[in-house]
């Protein structure tokens, strides 16, 4: 038991210091199927739009760009084309390097056609990572995550998952 725990730490010490406390790294990383069975359409049919400087850097896998809103996020908006319906009921917002890109509530909506969202989920924004639960299982072709109310910085998006 103590040569285990011991292991445990010396292992967590090696990646702290290969990796460093300033720098992001993934904690999510992107399955083939899920656990609803469902197949997430790849990242490179995505098309980010919104009212956000360089929406498209939400779906690259690069953690250190980002999409950003206004000092004043509140209503900034991110609206994902999967390029096909898609079913998914998770979706997660990595944050990345901006430790205060977090928006303090969110709202998640979804779409068939693009014009006519359907809110699904109000709730709040998490520091580093925000993770959105929703209540079912959803099929949709648009996702639109928006704020709702402003965090303590412009709000920072680096990376969007969907499971």
């Amino acid at each position: 038991m103590m040569k285990t725990c011991v292991c445990t730490i010396l292992l967590a010490v090696l990646v702290m210091g290969l990796v460093g406390c300033d720098q992001a790294v993934p904690v999510y990383t992107a399955t083939t199927g899920g656990y609803l069975g469902a197949d997430i359409s790849s990242k490179r049919l995505w098309r980010l739009t919104g009212e956000m400087a360089n929406p498209q850097a939400a779906a690259d896998e690069d953690l250190t760009t980002s999409a950003q809103s206004d000092y004043n996020s509140a209503g900034a908006a991110l609206t994902i084309d999967l390029g096909r319906p898609c079913l998914f009921q998770t979706v997660i917002l990595d944050h990345g390097n901006a430790r205060d890109g977090h928006a303090r509530r969110i709202a998640v909506a979804v779409s068939m056609d693009g014009r006519t969202f359907i809110d699904q989920h109000v709730g709040p924004g998490k520091r580093r990572v925000t993770i959105v639960s929703l209540p079912k299982p959803v099929l949709a072709r648009y996702v639109r995550v928006r704020v709702v109310g402003s965090g303590p910085q412009p709000w920072s998006v680096a990376e969007v998952y969907l499971q």
